[in-house]
């Protein structure tokens, strides 16, 4: 039965929607190859009439989605083979793949053809850009146009097929013309277009090309690796929804090992994958030197987010017939033997845009005579870098503003510790990731106000401190310099006297936004830590725990460190984390939020409970703050955690640029209260009692000099 004009007209608008994505991501390929690739020939601005400059965080996603693509595709070149190659793009939209591989690898292209694939109206638009194109010609030599097959643009080394992919028997039919399939080895790519198809007809383009013979299939899309729920996740559907161009197959197959599952069930016996997070920390996409030398490229300082986008994304290589060696397969985070310790939270919503604020710096503020609040600090708003503080009530008492007149600048990337009755220390932080501050705070307890203290020695973010002890010192440890430079010192700050550079033994790799915390005394001038996760100066992150001892005896401080071997590597890996939140409690160290290596962090393993000797540490716990009462777990991105009364926190603020998406901004304050007797080796079973809420109240703002609420 043939289809009515109604539903024709509704794929016809749907079909039109899909194409339209193709104009966004030209622009931002676009941006990567004019800022990354300055001495090859660019050809992207062929297709793209105005240059516009994308956010270093798209940037850096898009260049790596095109560094995973070319890299297969060059793997595939230059596999030994007496046969014709072929690569096949489908839904190859404004991609010019053939032209950059026929700079990049010339010798491994002789006798390859490269086949454009795509709707009838896009590749007509294509192949006017291509025959007016003098540098794109280049490539073809000598070619046919046809106006009346499917085959509209000819030559040796270039075609083009306008082609609906639900109408395989047409590309079918195409390639039977143009090659002799029996003996020809194929590469079909797909990179984010067959994810817009029905699943059904995605699934039978997969099945029908490992039909064609000796065929490798390259996929690049999206997954859910912690389910649709997921800020990030929630965020993305989101946007392909709202331009009506939902994603099709990530709901039937959302994690890697479910695509693994697809591509086996559909004929392809070899299957190798990669989470876009994997794939930039693996060599065979990416070295070491390669990674830094990005840096260079612009200022970029977000890599917990970037590696938000890469663990939403995954690439698979299946192969036809079934290869004897053993590929890569993506690593799986599976359950983790860390007992579950419930302790619900509580929480509180914000309003519109109220507490919209993330990486700031939060603090407990108890003035005398008075009742205690928290002051959420600067950071980063909806519209750029705050200066203003959020205030919450964490009782039934009112709050009152701090009585500042003089406050530190706007800034992100601060470090604040509590020093006790020496008060809060604010340490450096950044405006651009390569404009770093070097001043220095002390927000005084008794006159509830900021004084400057001693600067920094060299201007630093992204560095870790730790009280030591009960004491009023503090231990900075790394730290970024610039975008491009990352600190390997140690400093010792004493109110007193400012800050010391400490020297150090058998100094771990030059780190920075590290797990870095103090667990304890050894005599009266010895003082003990560890040290792990923080990223690498190559942007991956440090796997590795060290313990660490303070040496105070003589006139210059002497760290020394001692690399440990965990006995559980995959429990540790749950802990070397990037960018989480340390608070001490009760004798345990509570790890909130951050990033790990590899894959996305499952929600249910955000907050985890360590227990810290001299020369181990262990995971006791993971915190699971969920109920019967559906309140939804927090987004500790970006998020700032204050401890208050006995073993209350309070969680405020947070939230992420979600790639070109959007941003998702945590949805309120929560509070809970950890009690270690209820921990689970103590097998009590019961469950620890709800903390109150903690209520945003209002923002006041600084304005030269002067405190004003914001309305």
């Amino acid at each position: 039965m043939a289809p009515s004009a109604q539903n024709v007209r509704k794929t016809r608008a749907s079909d039109d929607l899909i194409m339209a994505t193709n104009n966004s991501s030209i622009v931002s390929k676009r941006s990567v190859e004019h800022l990354y690739y300055p001495d090859e020939p660019h050809y992207f601005r062929f297709f793209v009439k105005k240059f516009r400059r994308r956010a270093p965080l798209v940037n850096r996603g898009y260049h790596l989605r095109l560094k995973v693509i070319d890299t297969l595709v060059r793997r595939f070149l230059e596999k030994p083979s007496t046969r014709k190659k072929v690569i096949v793009n489908l839904g190859c939209g404004s991609d010019v793949l053939p032209w950059q591989c026929q700079v990049r690898y010339p010798d491994s292209c002789r006798d390859v053809t490269f086949l454009d694939v795509d709707y009838p109206d896009l590749i007509q638009k294509k192949r006017q850009i291509v025959l007016e194109t003098p540098e794109l010609q280049d490539l073809m030599g000598a070619w046919e146009v046809n106006d009346d097959s499917p085959i509209v643009l000819k030559s040796q080394k270039y075609c083009q097929v306008e082609c609906d992919l639900r109408q395989l028997s047409v590309l079918q039919s195409c390639l039977e013309a143009l090659f002799d399939v029996p003996k020809t080895d194929f590469m079909f790519v797909a990179e984010v277009s067959i994810t817009y198809m029905d699943t059904e007809g995605a699934n039978g383009v997969i099945e029908w090309a490992a039909t064609v013979g000796n065929a490798e299939f390259c996929l690049l899309e999206q997954i859910l690796p912690d389910g649709p729920d997921h800020p990030f996740a929630l965020t993305m559907l989101g946007h392909f929804n709202k331009m009506n161009a939902p994603l099709k197959s990530v709901h039937r197959y959302p994690t890697v090992a479910s695509q693994e599952k697809r591509f086996e069930s559909l004929g392809w016996p070899s299957v190798e994958s990669w989470t876009l997070w994997e794939a930039w920390s693996d060599n065979l996409f990416m070295t070491a030197d390669e990674r830094r030398a990005l840096d260079a490229v612009e200022p970029f300082d977000e890599l917990e987010e970037f590696a938000l986008f890469a663990s939403h994304y995954f690439v698979i290589l299946a192969t036809t017939p079934r290869s004897e060696a053993q590929g890569h397969v993506s690593k799986v985070f599976g359950e983790v033997d860390i007992q579950s310790f419930p302790s619900p939270m509580v929480m509180s919503a914000y309003e519109s845009t109220r507490g919209h604020r993330r990486l700031g710096a939060a603090m407990l503020v108890e003035k005398p005579n008075s009742h205690g609040f928290i002051s959420h600090n600067f950071g980063q708003g909806p519209v750029g870098r705050m200066n203003s503080e959020d205030l919450y009530q964490i009782s039934s008492q009112p709050v009152s503003p701090t009585l500042s007149v003089k406050v530190p600048s706007a800034r992100v990337g601060q470090s604040i510790t509590d020093l006790g009755s020496a008060g809060v220390l604010l340490a450096g932080g950044r405006a651009s990731p390569s404009t770093a501050f070097r001043d220095c705070w002390l927000f005084n307890k008794h006159l509830a106000a900021w004084e400057p203290t001693k600067d920094l020695p060299v201007p630093l973010f992204r560095h870790s401190v730790t009280r030591l002890g009960s004491s009023p010192l503090a231990l900075l440890a790394g730290g970024r310099k610039n975008h491009r430079e990352t600190s390997a010192d140690y400093f010792l700050f004493d109110p007193a006297v400012g800050w010391k550079k400490c020297e150090v033994q058998s100094a771990p790799p030059a780190l920075y936004s590290t797990t870095f915390v103090c667990t304890g005394d050894v005599g009266p001038r010895g003082i003990t830590g560890f040290l792990t996760g923080g990223s690498l100066e190559d942007s991956v992150i440090n796997q590795e725990i060290y313990t660490w001892e303070l040496d105070l005896s003589e006139a210059e401080p002497v760290l020394s460190f001692q690399h440990r071997t965990s006995n559980d590597g995959i429990v540790s890996s749950t802990f070397a984390r990037l960018g989480s939140i340390v608070v001490q409690s009760l004798g345990y160290t509570l790890v909130l939020g951050g990033v790990i290596k590899g894959v996305q962090l499952p929600s249910t393993y955000d907050i985890l409970v360590l227990k810290a000797t001299r020369s181990d540490v262990n995971v006791v716990a993971r915190l699971d703050g969920t109920d019967s009462s559906g309140v939804v777990r927090p987004f500790l991105m970006g998020s700032s955690v204050v401890l208050y009364g006995d073993g209350n926190f309070a969680i405020v603020g947070g939230g992420a640029t979600c790639y070109a998406m959007g941003t998702f901004w945590t949805p309120g304050s929560y509070s809970f209260r950890f009690d270690p007797s209820l921990l689970p080796q103590h097998s009590t079973g019961q469950v620890a009692s709800r903390s109150e809420p903690v209520k945003y109240v209002e923002t006041i703002q600084f304005v030269e000099n002067e405190k004003t609420p914001v309305n």
